[in-house]
């Protein structure tokens, strides 16, 4: 597939017209094409055919951004490996079987490396018929599930995928997102919220009523998938681009946890005591409270509950820093959305920050900081952000023994 300096080079792109056709570009620009979707079946088949001859009865899931729609040119591919029954539970041995047979076909596999200290152990490679990178592990069902749902709520909407590109490919030109990074799945689930506050995509509590539950590692992964049209909604793409960026500008991230699961932002000191955890959240209550499960962590920049797993923060990789930098890019945006013209907001919202032109307001001089000062003024920033937070959550006491 293209290489990151390719599609992440806003230079080829000219970006005219109006605010639909530039976007229109933009997609043509940066999603898969139909060849390198073609070639998907290609790489799957050459797993299964190659892994089948040690495990036989196997089935090869792909997930991730390829199959909720989000790949775009850079995407590398994950893929699941279904172990028949009598092989359940996988044995971490199995990552180093599997690069080790990927190995013996070299001229279709390279570079296969196992990393098996993961929480989930996985073989990465390149597939070379296909130019893909790719995941395989055998212990991540959940995963499948949860690019299921990402999917059906994508695809509820006939803007929600389109935005949430937009969004994948902003947070791509600014380095939000990526290795040590915030995960490309945290950012999703930031969309599918706000389009939950929007009204334009249903709660997953609303779509686990009245189907039969499906339980992978004891969290309920089931919901239905019906039609949902909000005639209410008439806003346009970019109207929903830019109140994305004033929505989460103006979050209490130090004091709410994004919710897809309730569709509205929860509080977080609910989930510092067994005894305050709301009753919608009775499964997480006989997880946690009985059955040794961790609680979620709170004593994070961002609280981002899974939709499924409600004991994981998906934004546990947000470190301090990285937030810091998240929020000032989310104003920066919400700023130029409200005193640009729609012709214009596109175009400077793919500038880096650094390359954006002064603002033609006119501000008062402060003193220039030298570096010291500057870097003392932000790690005093953080310093304060993260004793709030261990005031606040956690008083001193051991996090384990919260109950």
């Amino acid at each position: 597939m293209a290489s990151d300096e390719d599609i992440l080079d806003t230079s080829k792109l000219r970006l005219s017209g109006d605010f639909e056709e530039q976007v229109q570009e933009l997609m043509e620009y940066i999603r898969m094409t139909r060849e390198q979707v073609e070639r998907l079946d290609w790489l799957f088949q050459d797993l299964f055919n190659t892994l089948n001859s040690v495990w036989n009865g196997i089935r090869v899931v792909g997930f991730g951004s390829v199959v909720t729609g989000l790949g775009i040119k850079t995407s590398d591919v994950d893929c699941y490996i279904e172990l028949p029954s009598w092989l359940y539970p996988p044995e971490k041995s199995f990552v180093i079987k599997a690069r080790n047979t990927l190995m013996q076909h070299n001229h279709i596999f390279k570079n296969a490396y196992a990393i098996v200290h993961a929480k989930v152990p996985i073989v990465q490679f390149y597939h070379v018929p296909s130019q893909i990178n790719c995941d395989i592990n055998f212990n991540s069902p959940g995963g499948v599930e949860n690019s299921k749902l990402i999917r059906y709520l994508l695809d509820s909407d006939k803007k929600a995928l389109k935005l949430a590109v937009l969004i994948k490919y902003w947070s791509k030109i600014h380095n939000l997102t990526g290795t040590n990074l915030m995960p490309s799945y945290c950012l999703t689930l930031l969309v599918i919220f706000f389009l939950q506050q929007c009204n334009n995509l249903h709660s997953v509590q609303y779509l686990q009523q009245n189907v039969e539950k499906m339980y992978i590692d004891n969290w309920n992964s089931a919901f239905s998938t019906p039609d949902y049209i909000n005639s209410e909604n008439n806003k346009s793409m970019y109207e929903l681009l830019g109140e994305f960026f004033k929505y989460y500008n103006s979050f209490e991230f130090e004091s709410d946890i994004i919710c897809p699961y309730l569709g509205r932002p929860i509080k977080r000191e609910y989930f510092a005591k067994i005894e305050t955890i709301p009753s919608e959240f009775a499964l997480y209550k006989t997880n946690v409270g009985t059955k040794n499960y961790k609680p979620i962590r709170l004593d994070t920049v961002m609280c981002v509950q899974d939709p499924f797993e409600h004991n994981r923060n998906c934004a546990v990789a947000v470190y301090p820093k990285l937030a810091l930098h998240i929020k000032t890019l989310i104003s920066t945006a919400a700023f130029i959305y409200e005193n640009e013209t729609e012709e214009d907001f596109l175009p400077k919202l793919l500038q880096k920050q650094n390359e954006l032109p002064p603002s033609k307001k006119k501000h008062k001089q402060r003193p220039k900081l030298n570096g010291v000062a500057k870097n003392y003024r932000r790690e005093q920033n953080i310093r304060h952000f993260n004793q709030n937070l261990r005031q606040k959550y956690f008083r001193g006491k051991n996090r384990r023994h919260w109950r």
